[in-house]
């Protein structure tokens, strides 16, 4: 199979060069090279229908999406250029059906583009066709389909050292899956989940792409690949009875109904509610007779309720689910939300017959949990302040709940008001805090160093993915940990401090027993603190002058206790004179923060569940995601250690090769002592990230090989690159230098370097954090948290927390920023003021401006902090643009105010590609765009 799809990849090239370097002498060539794409996708198809890798089906689709291309490209220069009609105008995109040998693939197409430049017109175009595809395809499978798209397009930049060749490359870009239930969708609707689902998503992606990437340009687009799989939704089915808890509060009507529409049988209870057997069948009519359920399947989906819903235009549905916080404790929350509330409108309680508790790790770290089959239920919330009285106050007065974000308010007045911004901006529950909650700096232990800090880093064999077509999840390789290795950093004794590494099958349960003998090790430092030692005749002076407390840099004011403060580890040597409960407090976290360099990406998925399951004690997770965590921790039974695994890529957004490059070798302190029987010219060459042959490394065997792979074996599939000589060369000197035997002692020197440069660049970014903000990274999860408490405690700011959900609403109405930019393609200046000039060529320039630290700069103005209230409508009506316009920046009060904007029609056709003060909104030809009025103005207290 290998043969095969080398000979197509070769055939591939040969017609991107034909194509390439066509000129018209080569025109009696193209049935030729016509002929070859059709040989080559036959090839594909017989490919496909073998016994192959998914990783080698998703690689020929592609190809055979590209031989497509070049298929209609090269049959449309052999066509004559003649004068064309209007009716004859050429077409700019073109589809074509692509072969597929995915079991749930329904179907795979491709839009090719021929002649469009810009990504709007392009869009549009294949919207065009899609719209007319997708129906074709439900016509020949009548079932929901669930959607992906591949965009495909040409990016170029800049050879490094050499502004005048460019290098080009190809990148696709995947969206995520969305469902579509039936063809039976308006064209507005299809073009509104194409907008969302497609065109909004790739624009933000290919501008994440542009911003991230060092430089690379859109240069040409290529293609849009559709990819129409079988959906599997979840579905309401049978009776299920409601938790206790829920059935308690006697807000929800549970019909017993024996078939798979509960869904119906639920409305219909709504529609005629009764006070005696509510939870009978034969009690209501036939929820067939009253509302309109054509072409609406059971069991009921959430998928199919904007369906319903215009089905019976009358009608608006909210749907609710239970969150588990607790064994017997549940909490309301939105599934689904209306976008139009109607005056006859239902909310309904989807229940299911099995609860996780929420945030209970053995659902994350269970691989087969997700096939289990789980049955949901609808039922009819007759009372939904009843039903979320208890998780919202304990006040018993009567509420007035918003059933959009779950807040409740005193008067019908203030919730009618307030469901106007909730319903354009709000589709789920909100939490606030409560009335006259505020921030300040707390945390003072966190001024203490770390005691004990780990730092790790794990190998892997990368060997070929059995793969499971049932599953929908598509896995290029298998990673599967062959080594890890870990240095303890004691920060008081460096003799507590070691370094460890294990290379086996078993490296993982090596690593979990490790760490619960560091734990019996370390609790004997945390149990019994060194006591401190006499004070000097100096120190004792310095303690009597003292009159501000060293922890909270408060006075030590007349009446309260002033106490010495002593370090607990070590030496036990005098810190200061601190007030006696702040000196009870400053105590350091019995938690080790262990450090993995791009932990949430890779290192995370392969020990967290042996950490949870393998090693008694409870787990919590800081989730960025269901598939990405921030951090976990581990809570060791029988000590009081706590083990937090955080990323330090989240501190330092750079490659641990590029980070360590930024110290001298004189700040490599943790690798020199730790390989102190090392020379110098060992050490400098082991003080920038080594090189290693990831896809290479894919068996147990490899490790007992004698001499360095060639350079070739360097190769990445995944990122299609190669490794230049030089590393290759450094390799081969590390290969040398140390008198490496085989592989497996390279890979454990790789390794080592590894754990041994992050150490040694974290603990330089540590130091140089505390010298200059004097609060200890080591103890936070991520860079801005860490900032957002150096504001705190450097600015002795308290800042009120909103409680008003009309407040945030209107706060988050006028949040403006982000990224803003011209998605545009690969320009290249020539004029006459250039050294490369090309006086055959267009003048044309280009201008690069820049404002720096915007960010910066705003956060230095004065900024809201305390007492928010809303304006009276007498002072609202007194302001004017004039004494709007003459308040002074630097005022004690400030006002955050909503106003209409006049936009000058000069500055229309100049400002089109990036208008200022933009908004979030849908406008099309067919309808106009009424904006409501402004709502009111907050007044706060401001501070510089």
């Amino acid at each position: 199979m290998s043969s095969i799809i080398e000979n197509i990849n070769a055939s591939l090239q040969m017609v991107e060069h034909f194509y390439k370097h066509y000129n018209p002498s080569d025109a009696d060539k193209i049935l030729k090279f016509i002929n070859i794409i059709n040989i080559n996708i036959k090839h594909i198809k017989l490919a496909l229908g073998g016994a192959i890798s998914i990783g080698d089906k998703r690689h020929l689709a592609a190809v055979a999406g590209k031989m497509e291309r070049y298929k209609l490209l090269i049959s449309e220069m052999g066509k004559p250029i003649t004068g064309t009609s209007l009716e004859e105008e050429k077409k700019n995109v073109e589809w074509r059906d692509l072969t597929t040998a995915f079991k749930s693939r329904v179907s795979t197409g491709i839009i090719i583009n021929l002649g469009h430049k810009t990504l709007g017109t392009f869009f549009h175009d294949c919207f065009q066709i899609f719209s007319k595809k997708i129906k074709d395809i439900f016509s020949q499978y009548n079932h929901p389909l669930k959607l992906n798209f591949e965009f495909c397009a040409e990016f170029v930049k800049p050879v490094p050292n050499n502004d005048q060749d460019l290098v080009s490359r190809e990148f696709t870009f995947l969206t995520k899956n969305f469902t579509i239930l039936s063809c039976n969708l308006e064209e507005q609707n299809l073009k509104q989940l194409f907008n969302c689902n497609v065109v909004d998503y790739l624009m933000r992606r290919l501008l994440d792409f542009e911003e991230q990437e060092s430089g690379w340009a859109l240069s040409k687009i290529i293609s849009l690949s559709v990819n129409a799989n079988s959906a599997t939704l979840i579905r309401a089915s049978s009776y299920i009875e409601l938790p206790n808890e829920i059935k308690s509060k006697q807000a929800v009507i549970n019909v017993k109904n024996n078939d798979e529409a509960c869904f119906g049988w639920a409305l219909s209870s709504a529609l005629f509610p009764l006070s005696k057997h509510s939870d009978r069948v034969s009690s209501y009519p036939y929820y067939a007779q009253i509302l309109n359920f054509e072409n609406i399947t059971f069991p009921m989906t959430l998928e199919q309720i904007p369906k319903f819903e215009k089905q019976n235009p009358n009608l608006s549905l909210n749907i609710y689910g239970l969150i588990r916080k607790s064994v017997s404790n549940y909490i309301t929350a939105p599934l689904y939300l209306t976008s139009d509330k109607k005056e006859r409108h239902v909310n309904l309680l989807m229940i299911q017959d099995d609860y996780e508790i929420e945030g209970n790790v053995d659902r994350i770290v269970d691989d087969h949990r997700s096939d289990v089959a789980v049955k949901f239920h609808f039922c009819w919330i007759k009372d939904l302040s009843r039903l979320a009285h208890s998780q919202l106050t304990k006040n018993h007065k009567k509420l007035f709940i918003c059933d959009r974000c779950l807040h409740y308010f005193n008067s019908e007045t203030k919730l009618s008001k307030h469901e106007i911004d909730c319903k354009q901006m709000n589709k789920c529950r909100l939490n606030t805090p409560k009335p006259g909650t505020t921030v300040n700096f707390k945390d003072y232990q966190f001024k203490q160093t770390a005691p004990f800090i780990m730092y790790c880093d794990l190998e892997c064999l990368v060997q070929e993915y059995q793969e499971d077509e049932t599953r929908n999840t598509v896995k290029y390789k298998e990673h599967n940990v062959c080594s890890i290795a870990y240095y303890l950093h004691c920060t008081f004794d460096n003799s507590l401090s070691k370094l460890q590494i294990k290379r086996g099958e078993d490296c993982i349960n090596w690593f979990t027993s490790e760490l619960v003998k560091i734990a019996g090790n370390l609790q004997q430092y945390f149990d019994t603190p060194m006591p401190m030692k006499p004070l000097t005749d100096i120190e004792m002076l310095a303690y009597n002058a003292a009159t501000h407390c060293h922890i909270c840099e408060s006075p030590i004011l007349e009446g309260e206790v002033k106490v010495r403060d002593h370090s607990h580890f070590g030496t036990g040597n005098w810190r200061g004179a601190a007030h006696q409960k702040c000196n009870l407090q400053y105590k350091a976290p019995h938690m080790i923060p262990i450090f993995f360099h791009n932990f949430s990406g890779y290192d995370s998925h392969f020990i967290i569940k042996n950490i949870a399951q393998a090693i008694p004690g409870r787990v919590t997770l800081l989730p960025k995601n269901k598939e990405r965590y921030i951090s976990f921790t581990k809570y060791m039974k029988d000590t009081d250690i706590q083990f937090r695994f955080v990323d330090s890529y989240r501190f330092m957004n750079e490659s641990l090769d590029k980070l360590s490059s930024y110290l001298k070798f004189d700040d490599f302190k943790i690798l020199r002592s730790t390989l102190n029987h090392l020379s110098e010219e060992q050490l400098k060459l082991l003080i920038r990230k080594g090189v290693y042959p990831y896809e290479y490394m894919n068996e147990w065997a490899k490790f007992e090989e004698t001499s360095l792979p060639a350079k070739e074996k360097f190769y990445s599939k995944l990122s299609q690159t190669d490794i230049p000589e030089s590393e290759y060369m450094h390799a081969q000197n590390v290969w040398r230098k140390f008198n490496i035997q085989n592989l497996g002692q390279y890979s454990d020197l790789y390794l080592i370097t590894d754990v041994l440069l992050l150490s040694d660049v974290f603990t330089n970014f540590r130091e140089k954090c505390i010298t200059t903000h004097k609060l200890e990274p080591a103890f936070f999860f991520t860079a801005p948290g860490y900032t957002w408490q150096c504001m705190l405690y450097y600015t002795k700011v308290k800042l009120d927390l909103l409680s008003d959900i009309d407040m945030i609403l209107f706060m988050e109405k006028g949040i403006r920023g982000g990224i803003t930019q011209c998605c545009t393609k690969y320009s290249k200046a020539n004029n006459k003021y250039m050294e490369n000039y090309d006086a055959r060529k267009p003048s044309s320039h280009i201008l690069y401006t820049d404002m720096v630290n915007l960010y910066g700069w705003a956060q230095s103005q004065c900024l809201p902090q305390n007492n928010f209230k809303w304006l009276s409508e007498s002072k609202i009506k007194s302001l004017t643009t004039e004494t709007i316009m003459k308040l002074p920046d630097d005022a004690n009060e400030g006002l955050i105010l909503e106003v209409d904007l006049t936009y000058p029609q000069h500055l229309h056709n100049r400002h089109k590609y990036i208008p200022f003060c933009v908004e979030h909104i849908t406008y099309g030809p067919t309808r106009e765009y009424t904006r409501p009025r402004p709502s009111g103005v907050l007044l706060a207290n401001t501070q510089m």
